[in-house]
């Protein structure tokens, strides 16, 4: 469950750069892990779904966007909904950084937003001129 999930920042790209941001983040509250979201693409821009853990709305897919969340350890389910509802699970490990993509493709009448776990390395590469999304 994502009791005590803390909501950092949803809305849209206007915040500083991931490259900026991310050294003035202290480490996620004791017992909690962190899960980075990111959309790196601006492809089907108008389309910015909710993206939900454990069923509850932490963010948007917001286009060149990130945003974080704090969240117990332990099995969660990102999912995000256009015209389906694309899920993947996530592992979360206290005092570690998990990063989900949100990957754009295109769909019968809508974009499809599918969320996928990305290794460290490949995310923060990805994330560095992507900016927080905020309200």
């Amino acid at each position: 469950m994502a009791v005590g999930l803390v909501i950092f920042a949803v809305g849209c790209s206007s915040g500083p750069k991931f490259s900026d941001y991310r050294p003035t983040v202290s480490h996620p509250a004791e017992g909690n892990g962190r899960i980075w979201f990111y959309r790196p693409s601006a492809l089907g821009a108008a389309i910015q779904p909710s993206v939900k853990l454990d069923d509850q709305v932490v963010g948007s897919a917001v286009p060149h966007g990130f945003f974080h969340v704090e969240t117990l350890p332990g099995k969660h389910t990102v999912s995000c909904t256009t015209e389906w509802t694309h899920k993947t699970s996530i592992n979360v490990t206290t005092n570690v950084d998990s990063y989900v993509r949100l990957n754009m493709a295109m769909g019968l009448f809508v974009g499809h937003v599918i969320p996928n776990e990305v290794p460290e390395a490949k995310a923060t590469n990805e994330m560095k001129n992507l900016h927080l999304a905020v309200p």
